[in-house]
């Protein structure tokens, strides 16, 4: 385990980086980009960064985020982008950075999603801000002409339901839920998926990433209809690379073994984690 995290560290960029743009996209959202090509050129789609905001003592720790896509100009790639929500105080830090401020980024870090040979057919199951790794590796397969995507997006109200525009304007199937109805069905995004299986060809792979209840539903849907699934856990953690072992999840069909989001994941195989809710 040691050599292997030194490997990891030598494969990692620490760079303090400037802030681009830091767009608010909703009532608690926000698009942040990030001067760092070197770090936006070697990111898979499904990997994360650690922020830290500041050299102030609060909030001391790091905040892992998703690459949410690379940032072009031309064949020129300038950085990467975050797409976050404020929840607590490192987060309110950022939304409140502008243009030319300074940050410090750590990555890439972790396993991304993989695309095995032969799948044409996927499903992108995102909730909230889940949507954030789902949409970088939307754009990977959308340079693959031969895989179709169906997108299933949900949150609580519209306003949590992100990059519906953008996932149409490459060609992919947008159906949405709310759970207030204000856009979209009402109900959760995992009974969209399920009427989508009982009625539609299965696909040839789930994607997916948002709150633990819903990667669980989701997990257990693709188990019943023999649909492999991948699903981007999301974690608190304060490393990123194994040390801390604080975002340990269960490993199934082991009792009392572990694996860690942060090395291990973010992406697994649903059928290789025990997901607690």
């Amino acid at each position: 385990m040691r050599e292997f995290r030194i490997r990891l560290m030598k494969q990692l960029l620490q760079e303090k980086v400037r802030v681009l743009h830091n767009q608010k996209v909703g009532p608690a959202y926000f698009r942040m980009g990030l001067a760092f090509a070197e770090l936006a050129r070697i990111t898979r789609p499904g990997q994360f960064v650690m922020v830290r905001v500041h050299d102030r003592p609060i909030p001391l720790l790091r905040r892992p985020f998703s690459v949410h896509r690379r940032l072009v100009k031309g064949n020129e790639i300038l950085g990467f982008e975050l797409l976050y929500k404020v929840v607590g105080k490192g987060t309110q830090a950022m939304s409140e950075l502008k243009s030319g401020d300074v940050i410090d980024v750590l990555g890439p870090l972790g396993k991304g999603f993989s695309c095995p040979e032969g799948v044409c057919d996927v499903f992108l199951v995102a909730g909230g801000v889940g949507v954030a790794s789902l949409y970088c590796l939307a754009l990977y397969l959308a340079e693959l002409n031969s895989v179709k995507s169906t997108v299933f997006l949900g949150g609580r109200s519209a306003a949590d339901v992100l990059c519906q525009e953008e996932f149409q304007s490459m060609g992919a199937t947008v159906r949405i839920t709310t759970e207030d109805c204000s856009l979209g069905e009402r109900g959760l995004v995992t009974s969209l998926v399920q009427k989508a299986l009982e009625v539609d060809e299965k696909p040839d792979m789930i994607y997916a990433c948002g709150p633990q209840a819903m990667l669980k539903a989701v997990s257990e849907i693709a188990g019943a209809h023999n649909v492999p699934c991948q699903i981007s856990l999301e974690s608190a953690m304060a490393c990123g690379f194994g040390v801390c072992l604080g975002c340990a999840v269960e490993k199934a069909g082991n009792r009392g073994a572990y694996l860690h989001v942060c090395t291990d994941g973010p992406v697994f195989d649903c059928r290789d984690v025990l997901i607690d809710v």
